[in-house]
């Protein structure tokens, strides 16, 4: 065996048809925000896109840091996410910088109830900043931050010492994001995209004219 860094690459994506893309976070790495950019980049060069079903379904986190850079990609502006405790240090808030990948163009998220910690970061930052209408059902409701402390004898201490909240300040811990579309039924893994009812269901939903669109509320 030859040691090597391992790099979790999480990002797919497809045409669904002429003008409407489909990408799919399975989780959220530290290769996540490079490896949405050059999927975005490959399907771009299809033509100019109308509208994006992005899917995290049955995602269930990962870097904090990297659901933030994809949130920011997406952002011209507003917050992102922010975190409450009760030291200093479990106390920040994280905004989105100027400039955004998909200016103009609609977004559906798929959301579900394996649908947590990072992956409710950016739908709470899309949905509340009126990026994107959310389909799908109650995401999981891990809203919270823990931190390990480490002990004189050699163990830790895990402890939570802070509560992710919302742009809008809600906190989701226990309690998940609600869908602005709710699909009936269990939660379902993800199939191939263009074989996938709910995908055709998100689809359908990018289309209805009531979708916002980027800077449409500016």
């Amino acid at each position: 065996l030859e040691r090597a860094k391992v790099e979790v690459h999480s990002v797919s994506g497809e045409m669904l048809e002429s003008g409407f893309a489909y990408v799919r976070i399975a989780s959220f790495s530290e290769t996540t925000r490079k490896d949405f950019d050059k999927v975005l980049g490959e399907l771009s060069m299809t033509g100019r896109l109308r509208g994006v079903v992005l899917d995290v379904r049955h995602n269930p986190g990962g870097v904090l840091e990297a659901a933030v850079e994809v949130a920011d990609a997406l952002l011209d502006s507003g917050n992102i996410v922010s975190a409450t405790g009760r030291t200093a240090e479990a106390n920040f808030r994280m905004d989105a910088s100027r400039g955004q990948l998909l200016e103009g163009v609609p977004l559906v998220l798929l959301i579900n109830g394996a649908s947590a910690s990072a992956a409710e970061i950016l739908a709470g930052a899309l949905k509340d900043n009126g990026r994107a209408r959310l389909v799908g059902r109650r995401t999981y409701g891990k809203g919270v931050v823990q931190s390990v402390l480490p002990l004189a004898d050699g163990r830790a201490l895990k402890l939570t010492t802070s509560r992710y909240v919302t742009p809008a300040g809600v906190s989701i811990d226990e309690t998940g994001i609600e869908p602005d579309v709710l699909l009936p039924g269990a939660d379902v893994m993800p199939i191939a995209a263009r074989e996938d009812a709910e995908v055709k269901l998100a689809l359908r939903t990018l289309r209805e004219p009531t979708v916002t669109r980027a800077n449409e509320r500016r």
